[in-house]
C-alpha cells in the first residue's frame, strides 16, 4: 500500500496513490478515530425513534394554493399532497448534491416498514405556518451539524487534532449554503433554454418531452464530475464557492480518468451499500447494525474524498487566497 510518510515531499502526480490506496488509507485513519460517526448515528436513532413532526399541514396548505393554477395545478397540489407524511425532523440530516450526512433513514422511502417500528410519538397536528417556521430553523440546525461533521472528517483526514469551534461551524455552513446557492444558479444558467421549453410545452397540454428531460442531465451530470470536490475545497482550504468551484475543476482536470474512477466509487459504496443496510433492517437490532454500518462506509468514503482532493489540490498548486477553514 502506499505510505504517505515516505511520499509527504514528493509533488509528482506519479508518485500520488491511487484510488484503492487512498480509500485504505482514509478508513485507517477512520479507524483511528471512530468517534465521528456518532453524530450521523445520534442523529438516526432519533430519526428511528424520537419525535416525528409531520408535515400535513403545511403541505395541505401549499397545495391549496397550487391547485387552482392552470394546467399543472391539479397535479401538482396532488403530489405536494402525497408528502404530507415527510417527516420535517430530517431536514436535520444535511444534504447537499455531491455529499450529505451519513444517515441510514433519510434514504429510505416514505412507505419502508422500518419507519413504522418502534416507539414513535408524533406532532402533526400544529397550525401550518408553525410548520412554515420551523422548516428554516431545522435547515439551519442541519446545515450546522452537517459543517461540525464535515469539519471533523476533515480533520481525520489530515491526522490533525479534534476541534470544537462552533463558530468555525457557522462559517462553514454559511459557505455551504451559498455553494447551494451557486449551484442552482450555474444548473440553471446552463439549462434555462430547456427548461423554458419544456414549461411552454406543458403549458400549452402537451405531455413533458422526454429528450428535454434527458438533455437537461447532460450538463449537470458534467458538473457534478468536474465540481465534485468543490465542497472538499471549502472544508479543508476555507474556500469561496467561486474558488471552490475552481479548485475542483482543476483537481478533476490534472487527471480525468483517475477522478472518475474515484466518483464513481463514492457513488458505488455510498450507493450501493444501503440496499444492503434495508436487508438487515427488518428487525430492531438489525436496524442498529444498518444504522452504525451505514455510518462508517459513508464517512470513510466522505473521509477518502478529502484525503484525494488534497493530495491532488498540492499538485496543481491552487494559487487563491485561501482562508483559515472555517473562517469567513
Amino acid at each position: 500500500m502506499w505510505d504517505r510518510g515516505q511520499h509527504e515531499e514528493r509533488r509528482r502526480p506519479d508518485e500520488l496513490p491511487g484510488v484503492i490506496d487512498t480509500i485504505g488509507l482514509a478508513y485507517t485513519r477512520l479507524l483511528a478515530r471512530p468517534w465521528i460517526v456518532l453524530g450521523p448515528v445520534l442523529l438516526d436513532l432519533y430519526l428511528w425513534l424520537g419525535l416525528k413532526v409531520t408535515a400535513g399541514p403545511l403541505m395541505l396548505k401549499i397545495g391549496e394554493q397550487v391547485r387552482p393554477i392552470e394546467r399543472i395545478g391539479a397535479s401538482t397540489a396532488d403530489f405536494i399532497d402525497r408528502q404530507e407524511g415527510f417527516n420535517l425532523a430530517e431536514l436535520l440530516s444535511f444534504e447537499l448534491f455531491t455529499v450529505r450526512m451519513p444517515t441510514f433513514f433519510p434514504s429510505l422511502a416514505s412507505d419502508e416498514p422500518v419507519r413504522l417500528q418502534g416507539w414513535r410519538p408524533e406532532f402533526g397536528d400544529g397550525p401550518w405556518w408553525l410548520l412554515a417556521a420551523l422548516v428554516p430553523l431545522l435547515l439551519l440546525a442541519g446545515y450546522t451539524l452537517g459543517s461540525a461533521f464535515l469539519l471533523a472528517a476533515g480533520d481525520v483526514a489530515r491526522g490533525s487534532a479534534p476541534r470544537f469551534d462552533a463558530r468555525a461551524w457557522l462559517s462553514t455552513s454559511y459557505r455551504l449554503v451559498l455553494w447551494l446557492l451557486a449551484s442552482i444558479g450555474l444548473l440553471a444558467l446552463l439549462t434555462w433554454p430547456l427548461i423554458v421549453a419544456q414549461g411552454v410545452f406543458i403549458y400549452a397540454g402537451s405531455p413533458p418531452i422526454n429528450i428535454l428531460s434527458f438533455l437537461m442531465l447532460f450538463p449537470a451530470g458534467v458538473g457534478f464530475v468536474l465540481f465534485f470536490f468543490s465542497v472538499f475545497a471549502i472544508v479543508l482550504d476555507g474556500a469561496t464557492a467561486g474558488q471552490a468551484f475552481r479548485s475542483s475543476y482543476r483537481v478533476v482536470r490534472a487527471d480525468s480518468w483517475q477522478a472518475l474512477a474515484f466518483i464513481v466509487s463514492f457513488m458505488i459504496v455510498t450507493g450501493g451499500f444501503p440496499f444492503f443496510w434495508r436487508v438487515l433492517a427488518t428487525v430492531p437490532p438489525g436496524t442498529l447494525i444498518a444504522v452504525v454500518g451505514n455510518a462508517f462506509v459513508s464517512t470513510g468514503m466522505i473521509v477518502a474524498g478529502m484525503i484525494y482532493y488534497e493530495d491532488r489540490a498540492a499538485v496543481v498548486d491552487l494559487s487563491f487566497p485561501a482562508t483559515e477553514p472555517g473562517t469567513a
